[in-house]
């Protein structure tokens, strides 16, 4: 970074002008209304790729598209950013941007809280629930420091932990004991489990995420497919967990993802790191 920095014409500031204008999607974007900041950074982002020797946009009318060279130093200035916004913030303040699936989130890291921030004082936590191909893409982007997903997604250069084996199960209110009888809430998230038990049919609540589907089991009118570990909220005895055969074949790796340089570049990170995959591995277990 610092031999970039060194290149005459290369400067924090125009540095700072072209990641506006990358996340921006646009200089017009990236100050609206403004038209004399505009220019200052539309004469910014040339003076940067002149002193680069490559073009970091492609230009089409007024719409900008990011070169690959442009992609590669969007990750570099947010590696600084991030770098910079660290070392200026308080002694003990660690910031951390986590990413997991909704149901992850709901059973594995939210009733952790509290010992999250008594293992890692000064913890700031922001959570954000994605699917894996947009928590990828954010961790890619710097927009995420950590995230949890399942195994069988592409991860690109990331580096990953396996955390355990996360299975299903049909969960139920502890009356209903012929599972056959009773009506099946589904997540429409998870259409792959559907064929494993047979096209739900008539009397099927689709639900759009798993802790709809918790919440409809506990109405005590329907029973449920849940990750295992929804048994947190629906415990033995007043619920019964089915484990079918049939859903063994959807059984799942949970990992923890990240950058490979985040451990170089935010060290301070690694405890907050290491506490979230003790949680995480305690709840699936």
């Amino acid at each position: 970074m610092m031999d970039l920095l060194a290149r005459k014409g290369v400067s924090l500031d125009r540095l700072r002008a072209f990641l506006e204008v990358f996340e921006a999607g646009g200089i017009a974007r990236a100050a609206p209304l403004r038209a004399v900041r505009q220019s200052q950074l539309s004469r910014q982002l040339k003076e940067l790729e002149t002193a680069l020797g490559q073009a970091l946009f492609v230009r089409a009318g007024r719409r900008l598209s990011p070169t690959e060279a442009g992609r590669r130093l969007s990750r570099v200035v947010r590696d600084l950013r991030s770098g910079l916004s660290d070392a200026a913030a308080a002694e003990g303040s660690q910031r951390v941007r986590l990413a997991a699936g909704d149901s992850v989130l709901h059973w594995l890291v939210l009733p952790g809280l509290g010992r999250l921030r008594a293992e890692c004082p000064g913890l700031e936590l922001s959570l954000r629930a994605e699917v894996a191909p947009e928590l990828v893409q954010g961790l890619e982007e710097h927009e995420l420091d950590l995230g949890l997903m399942r195994m069988g997604s592409p991860t690109g250069a990331l580096k990953t932990l396996r955390l355990g084996k996360v299975g299903y199960a049909v969960f139920a209110a502890r009356q209903h004991r012929d599972l056959q009888r009773v009506p099946l809430a589904v997540p429409i998230s998870e259409r792959a489990l559907w064929p494993l038990l047979g096209q739900p049919g008539a009397g099927t609540i689709e639900c759009e995420t798993f802790p709809q589907v918790a919440a409809a089991v506990r109405s005590g009118e329907v029973a449920g497919i849940l990750p295992s570990y929804a048994n947190r909220e629906l415990p033995e005895p007043q619920y019964r967990r089915t484990h079918l055969p049939e859903l063994a074949a959807a059984a799942t790796t949970l990992l923890l993802v990240w950058r490979a340089r985040l451990d170089e570049l935010r060290p301070q990170l690694k405890p907050v790191r290491r506490a979230v995959e003790r949680l995480v591995r305690e709840g699936i277990a």
